[in-house]
């Protein structure tokens, strides 16, 4: 690929992973100001005994006044039976999200602000719906060649050198020549499962095709250019 080629295929990247960056919505300010309401607001006392999830998002609707909702539909599709997650506890004093996170934590759930609602919902829920990214990596995957150098060295006169060297040696040790090493270590760099329902990673020499939510996205592109600064 030339250069002005790679750099239209990185700014077709940016565009993508930038679309939708528009000054905030009042909408998007309300979300904002509640979720950092949840963050700092505290409860004196909380006491659960035996509580469901739903029974608790109500209690937590009373005592803020805020409104609660349990993606009930979403959490059970994920695997996670809702019936076995129940409460006995006792905090003082503590932050909305501090209560938040003792509850959902163990059992792989999180909230999330939208529309002026706190959801309780799952992780791969939270990061959004997923969306497809082509990633140029034809500067990770590209082989190294070993030139062969003159020779350097003194001789006697008449000495015939042995010419028994190749002149161009591919570097067949660079892990990146492979694609898929590529697509492996973006696996490993970024947190997340790859398992959710319509989320894929695959590579060609050319490109990196990842089709999963935009948080996941930006993670993306940071472990790619971590890769580059090392290639």
């Amino acid at each position: 690929m030339t250069r002005s080629r790679f750099v239209a295929a990185s700014l077709v990247v940016v565009s993508c992973l930038g679309a939708g960056a528009r000054p905030a919505s009042a909408d998007a300010r309300k979300d904002a100001a509640l979720e950092a309401a949840v963050k700092t607001r505290k409860i004196p006392q909380v006491r659960f005994a035996d509580t469901s999830l739903a029974d608790a998002a109500k209690w937590l609707q009373v005592a803020t006044g805020w409104n609660f909702v349990v993606k009930t539909a979403v959490i059970e599709k994920a695997g996670i039976d809702l019936s076995a997650v129940r409460y006995k506890l006792e905090l003082n004093d503590v932050t909305v999200a501090g209560l938040l996170r003792v509850m959902l934590d163990p059992h792989g759930l999180v909230w999330k602000v939208e529309g002026n609602i706190v959801h309780l919902t799952t992780k791969a829920d939270a990061q959004g719906k997923p969306v497809l990214v082509l990633y140029p990596i034809s500067h990770l995957t590209w082989t190294k060649t070993n030139f062969r150098g003159p020779d350097i060295d003194l001789h006697p006169s008449g000495f015939t050198v042995a010419d028994d060297a190749a002149e161009e040696e591919e570097d067949e040790t660079d892990p990146f020549r492979d694609p898929q090493h590529v697509a492996d270590l973006v696996k490993e760099m970024v947190d997340a499962t790859w398992t959710e329902e319509g989320w894929s990673l695959t590579a060609t020499k050319q490109w990196l095709m990842v089709k999963a939510p935009r948080p996941v996205q930006r993670q993306v592109a940071r472990a790619l250019a971590q890769m580059a600064a090392l290639k």
